[in-house]
């Protein structure tokens, strides 16, 4: 038998569990985020059509020092983990931005679509797909197409082919522009007007006495935007 706690005893903390499996299906239903996936899948990655993908929710991830927070990873598996469970590759979501965080359907959507954009199946030298020893299809993790701080954008501009690109990308998609307007309005001016009430919700939490990090939190920017705010105020 096991020894009873004295009375007023503290009850030992245990380790926090920051990862957990996400189940497929609840009550006999796809979960959300796997019909997500699986629609995606179908549309767009056909290539993983018949990779072993799992999701799993990842628990505590905070800002870094820059202010930005992790919504998402993808990790291939090992040759361990394929022997253990199978799964090529695990889709880490953060538990809190997905659950708790406000996330639009629209972008839950986009970022399953950016972590399945980094599975990727490894190619030979003849551009086929390799297989390893036991026949299973060879995968690695693909990276960003673009990496690049927003300050240099701002002062060069669309300085590589691949930047250009992605600026070309948002300015022909009519559905999405890169800045919401009005028709008839002027985008400059609205892009002025927004970033100036920007500025002036964050002088006025400022003023309140609320952290920088809060701040970032409540106006849902980074770290480093409200600062250039208070330092330029």
């Amino acid at each position: 038998m096991g020894r009873k706690r004295a009375t007023g005893e503290k009850e030992k903390k245990r380790k926090k569990v920051t990862v957990k499996l996400l189940e497929r299906k609840h009550a006999g239903k796809i979960t959300e985020a796997y019909r997500i996936m699986d629609d995606l899948i179908d549309k767009h990655h056909n290539h993983l059509a018949d990779a072993k993908i799992a999701i799993a929710w990842r628990f505590g991830w905070n800002q870094d020092a820059d202010g930005r927070l992790r919504l998402g990873q993808a990790k291939k598996g090992s040759d361990l983990d394929r022997e253990l469970h199978h799964f090529d590759f695990v889709i880490l979501l953060n538990h809190e931005a997905w659950n708790k965080g406000g996330l639009k359907q629209e972008q839950k959507l986009a970022l399953v679509d950016h972590e399945l954009c980094h599975c990727e199946v490894s190619m030979d030298v003849d551009g086929e797909p390799k297989v390893d020893e036991e026949g299973r299809t060879v995968y690695r993790v693909r990276k960003h197409d673009i990496e690049e701080f927003l300050d240099v954008v701002n002062r060069h501009g669309c300085y590589t082919n691949e930047l250009a690109k992605l600026a070309q990308s948002g300015i022909n998609d009519s559905d999405r522009p890169l800045l919401p307007k009005d028709d008839g309005d002027d985008p400059e001016e609205g892009a002025e007007a927004a970033a100036d009430t920007l500025e002036t919700d964050i002088l006025r939490l400022s003023n309140e006495g609320k952290s920088r990090r809060a701040i970032a939190e409540e106006m849902g920017v980074t770290q480093h935007q409200v600062r250039k705010v208070l330092a330029d105020a």
